[in-house]
Order: C-alpha cells, then structure tokens, then sequence
C-alpha cells in the first residue's frame, strides 16, 4: 500500500512539474513572438508626407538611357548605388555618406559656390545654416534668404517629381555625367544642375553636386 502511494505521489509530482514547465514556455514563446512582431513592424516603418498617409522616401530612382560604350555595367551599377544613397540621405534630410563619396583632394563642386574642399563640405554639413542646410533641406530658411514664399528646396523637387530616371552620358570609362529626367513633372528638371562622378584608382567618386 505504501508502494502505491509513493508511486502515486511521484507521479502527481512530475505531471504538475511538467504542467509548470509548459506554462513557462510558452509564455517565453509569446513574447519572443511579440518582439519578433515589433521589430519587423519598425523595420517596416517608412518617412510619410506631414498630414498625408503619401510615402515619400525612399525616393524612386530608374536607371534611365546610356549615351557613350566605354562604361561597364558594373560601373553603371556602383554610380546608380552610390546615387541611390546620396538621394535616402536627401530624403532622410542628412547627408550621412556625402563625405565618403568625395575624393579627399579633388573635393566637390557645389553649384553657387565653386569647387570646395573636404573640409569645407564638413564644415557646411553640421552647421545648421550652411548652404546645405538651407538650399537642400530646409525651406522655410531658404524662404527668409531669398526674401519670398514658396521657393522649393533640392528636397521638395525630389519629392514632387516622385519618379526619377537617371540617364548617363559617359565621356570616358572614368568620368560620367548624370541628368535627371521628372517624366510626371518634367519643368521640375530647371531646378537641378547634373551630378558628375569621377573614377580614381578603382573607385568612383562625387566630383559635382546635384
């Protein structure tokens, strides 16, 4: 009789420590799911027009038609990557990767304000009312240097033309121009100089600015 007992108390032990484990468990599986679900919520997240449910970034670039031969296709590739990261920083309002794509003695020409070096194009990107600032991002402050409304950032182009196509003119296997094409809002086109990019020792780099 004892034996049956034991046995009987041992068994109701393990079932209730099993029952227990379970629990545990599956409430660990539930959050782990939970977080799973967040994250990718956020990494869904995308930046929206204020007031509109529109999505504005990334911005929609193509590659457009190729006038010349003497540029691989591996090179048109690195070029339209490189763009497309330059045109997310322009969306996002920070040219985060502008530096790395500038060669460190040629520098960059920006248009009103001739050839700058590294430095300088340092400088201007954190001070809060340098040209890039002003001219490429912020329209209210380049309302107030043109003295009138409605005056349209490097940004708000981009935006409003919401298709773009990137066409090359390649003058050599090191030196491309780029001109954007707006086929939804082509007058928009005026409002941008073409981005030229240069190759040194097998890298391409930013010579002219958009």
């Amino acid at each position: 009789m004892k034996l049956e007992t034991n046995r009987f108390c041992i068994l109701s032990f393990a079932l209730v420590f099993l029952y227990h484990c379970q629990i545990q468990t599956g409430g660990s599986e539930s959050e782990e799911s939970k977080l799973t679900d967040q994250t990718k919520i956020q990494e869904k997240k995308t930046t929206t027009s204020p007031g509109t449910n529109e999505i504005i970034c990334p911005i929609p670039i193509s590659q457009g038609k190729i006038y010349g031969t003497s540029i691989s296709k591996f090179d048109q590739t690195v070029i339209l990557s490189e763009l497309k990261t330059l045109l997310s920083d322009l969306c996002e309002r920070k040219f985060y990767h502008l530096i790395n794509l500038i060669h460190p003695t040629k520098g960059l020409y920006v248009d009103a304000k001739g050839y700058w070096t590294i430095d300088e194009v340092k400088n201007d990107l954190i001070d809060p009312n340098g040209y890039f600032q002003v001219y490429y991002f912020d329209s209210k402050k380049l309302d107030k240097k043109k003295g009138s409304p409605g005056n349209l950032t490097v940004r708000d182009v981009f935006i409003a033309a919401k298709q773009v196509i990137v066409d090359f003119y390649v003058s050599s296997s090191e030196e491309v121009e780029l001109k954007f094409r707006f086929e939804e809002n082509p007058k928009l086109e005026r409002y941008l100089i073409n981005p030229s990019f240069i190759k040194t020792e097998g890298n391409w780099y930013l010579l002219r600015m958009f």
